[in-house]
């Protein structure tokens, strides 16, 4: 079965199934930083990761010993018969293992800090065609399409187990108080075990840990938003992109200066010579 990678330049028209590979222009994504056991864990936060809205499905992964959270379009609109979509995946579980390759005529993906984004098309990287061919899918797929039916005698069956669930905690409400004394002290004692925090000093600790790694990311994606947009002409194109301790390291074949561009948004360390126009960008 033939593989695809599904960019915002896509205009194949499709009549087979495929396998979808989404470029990270579709999707948010982050590396989960924060201590968590289990992927089950990583998936019961993966929401409170992004400041979105519930017309997004969230939900998490583990790739290399690490734990990732995204959140993707619930109204996704991509341009191909739904019959014809055998599966969609992120471009991050699928093409981790490429620093960096053009994906179309204008755009390439590259990692950064482990998490791949969408960049303006770059010199001496792979095309994406002579990847997807020889490519070993991973297991994960995103279940985007995925409905629950239900029948009407099927859900009368499960009404009336959980009518029989209720009563029978009602009915044993006193055995319960005994059982929830019995938690609590299981969860004391599992609170010395593993060292977990005991007191709201060390838990706002932790969110505040947690909210200074999220605006850093969401910082980040930001200014990658704003340095893709730059207004390059035809015969201009970036022909280097590093970030390095809150630097943006460029390069950019052209004859002019983009400072005014940058210095909207950026301090600015720049040089044009020889038609390689070079800058270092800092907030």
């Amino acid at each position: 079965m033939r593989v695809i990678l599904y960019t915002e330049d896509f205009n194949e028209k499709i009549n087979e199934p495929v396998d979808i590979i989404l470029s990270p222009q579709y999707y948010w994504i982050k590396k989960i930083d924060i201590p968590v056991k289990s992927l089950k864990d990583a998936k019961k936060i993966a929401k409170s990761m992004f400041k979105l809205n519930d017309n997004y499905l969230y939900d998490a992964f583990e790739l290399n010993g690490s734990f990732y959270a995204y959140a993707i379009d619930k109204n996704l609109n991509l341009n191909i018969d739904k019959k014809f979509i055998n599966s969609i995946r992120l471009a991050q579980t699928e093409l981790y293992n490429y620093d960096s390759f053009n994906v179309s005529k204008n755009h390439s993906i590259q990692k950064i800090e482990d998490l791949l984004f969408c960049f303006p098309k770059a010199d001496n990287a792979t095309d994406i065609n002579e990847i997807l061919p020889t490519l070993q899918l991973s297991k994960y797929k995103v279940n985007l399409f995925d409905r629950i039916n239900i029948d009407k005698p099927l859900l009368i069956h499960i009404f009336i187990i959980f009518l029989l669930i209720n009563i029978s905690l009602l009915t044993n409400y006193i055995n319960n108080k005994k059982a929830i004394s019995k938690i609590e002290q299981e969860k004391t004692t599992l609170i010395q075990k593993k060292h977990l925090p005991k007191t709201t000093f060390q838990l706002n600790s932790i969110i505040l840990n947690l909210q200074k790694i999220d605006t850093a990311q969401n910082r980040l994606r930001k200014n990658l938003e704003f340095i893709t947009k730059t207004p390059l002409k035809n015969n201009e194109k970036f022909q280097k992109l590093a970030f390095n301790k809150n630097t943006f390291s460029i390069e950019i074949k052209t004859d002019k200066s983009f400072d005014k561009y940058f210095s909207k948004k950026f301090k600015v360390s720049s040089t044009l010579k020889d038609s390689i126009y070079k800058a270092f960008l800092n907030e």
